[in-house]
């Protein structure tokens, strides 16, 4: 399908935007910064701005047969100022306002509109349980998420089919609560919010994104959609539940008083309780792939198929190793992965080789951008682009060392903050349409012990995660598998 994702740039469209075109769809993404994008989302997804003309667009929309709009400034945390609460407005309402006026242009209008919304539209409701029937709640949330979901319904009036999804408190390592929460509890101090006795409406990201792919292509829906997985928890339990696998040794509990004197009105997202249930989802028997509260964290917080070893330098290896190459003598340690993929060698490696598709498979917070780059890609070229790791902005100048087309390259860092840093990318075909994706890191901190212990206790952890997170990205993006930790 011809597909336009408002909000492909925010932690859930970012994944769809892999998870889609996995699935074989042509995707457009309608963007403010189209620049930003480029590098974001890579080179097979085509980007127009909402700064084009109402003229533009309607010309643009008469090609979609489905619009995915999930644009909306982050709620939490921040403080509620009233410069902040007509943000929320107008990105969310304002966005889907535009839209609308848009579609209603068309000749021909997109025949599906999923437009999301949130459990907040619900209120404050304690321990109620909540189904798509259940009555709007009360305060500004509620109001919102009502407004945003009537304006998205006025879709219906030239025939087009809507769905708008409630969406809970959605887990995703990269994004949302578990990117807020991550660093402290790994520090081992948690905290849960207020009592700590509200109903706590998560999903994982993952089946969120396979609820959108339902809304798109089962044509008897429509209508609200509760995404929550169908075993809510209390905060205290979610936190109970997080602090062994990240390590935490102490839970304390944030008074309400404390929250309300740094976030003003915004306590109130943090604290409300929904206890939804996905009624609806349920009725059409979807099957969710993270029903359990601690199976999901587990899969975000100790991700599988990343390995990180010392390097034994004393060790002999065979001529045609990639341990023989002599420059890696100097190396400390060795990542690790692999992954299949539902395409031919030479459709991954085309998609690989271009350095414009590494910010799709980079976490957002390293803020990755291309300063320098070549032409094209072959060996000898160099790169320069920007990272941060953690909160400090560097350089990195890479060159392609070795270049077998279909086969594999290696990228050898020239500039940047590792001692050696060594990257073999290999592509191995294992059918007609199908290969598997090799990567082998060697490389060496620097600073002696104090590296040393910093790579222990900080830089390991975020190399799995970085690479983690890569590896799932590829899977979803050329479709290895609905369940990507495989």
């Amino acid at each position: 399908m011809n597909i336009l994702i408002a909000g492909a740039t925010g932690f859930i469209g970012n994944a769809l935007v892999s998870f889609l075109k996995g699935k074989g769809h042509v995707l457009t993404a309608l963007v403010r910064d189209v620049n930003k994008a480029a590098e974001q989302l890579g080179t097979d997804v085509k980007l127009i701005s909402f700064g084009s003309t109402d003229r533009e667009l309607i010309t643009e929309f008469e090609d979609f047969e489905v619009i995915l709009n999930l644009t909306g400034r982050p709620l939490a945390p921040s403080r509620w100022t009233k410069t902040k609460k007509e943000d929320f407005f107008d990105s969310r309402v304002g966005v889907t306002k535009r839209i609308i006026s848009i579609m209603r242009e068309c000749k021909n209008p997109p025949s599906v509109l999923v437009s999301a919304s949130a459990v907040g539209y619900y209120g404050n409701r304690f321990g109620e349980e909540i189904t798509e029937s259940s009555k709007k709640g009360e305060g500004f949330l509620a109001d919102l998420c009502d407004l945003w979901e009537k304006t998205a319904f006025e879709a219906e009036k030239f025939d087009t089919r809507v769905c708008a999804l409630r969406i809970g408190v959605v887990l995703g390592r990269e994004g949302g609560v578990l990117k807020q929460l991550s660093l402290p509890f790994e520090m081992g101090i948690g905290s849960y919010l207020g009592s700590g006795n509200q109903w706590v409406p998560w999903i994982h990201y993952l089946d969120l994104l396979r609820i959108i792919d339902l809304a798109i292509n089962d044509e008897s829906i429509s209508g609200p959609i509760n995404c929550t997985s169908p075993s809510p928890v209390t905060g205290k339990n979610f936190a109970k539940s997080l602090a062994p696998i990240l390590g935490t040794k102490i839970l304390i509990g944030l008074p309400r008083l404390c929250l309300r004197l740094v976030f003003g009105e915004g306590e109130k997202v943090l604290t409300s309780s929904q206890k939804a249930y996905p009624t609806f989802l349920q009725e059409k028997e979807f099957q969710f792939v993270h029903e359990n509260l601690v199976h999901a964290l587990k899969e975000e917080c100790s991700p599988k198929g990343v390995s990180i070893t010392r390097v034994n330098t004393q060790k002999k290896h065979s001529d045609d190793s990639v341990e023989h190459v002599p420059e890696l003598s100097r190396a400390q340690y060795k990542i690790e992965t692999s992954v299949k993929l539902k395409v031919s060698s030479e459709q991954a490696f085309d998609f690989f080789s271009s350095p414009f598709n590494l910010g799709l498979a980079t976490p957002n917070w390293m803020d990755f951008h291309i300063t320098e780059s070549s032409s094209d890609m072959n060996e000898g070229s160099e790169f320069e682009y920007k990272i941060n790791i953690g909160p400090f902005p560097m350089k990195w100048k890479t060159e392609i060392i070795k270049w077998v087309p279909d086969d594999l390259f290696v990228d050898y860092q020239k500039k940047g903050p590792y001692s050696l840093w060594w990257h073999q990318h290999r592509i191995i075909t294992e059918g007609i349409s199908t290969c598997r994706m090799e990567d082998k890191v060697f490389y060496r901190v620097p600073g002696w012990i104090l590296g040393r212990i910093a790579h222990k206790y900080i830089i390991k952890s975020m190399l799995i995660r970085i690479f983690a997170y890569r590896r799932k990205v590829i899977q979803m993006r050329f479709g290895a598998s609905t369940y990507v930790s495989s």
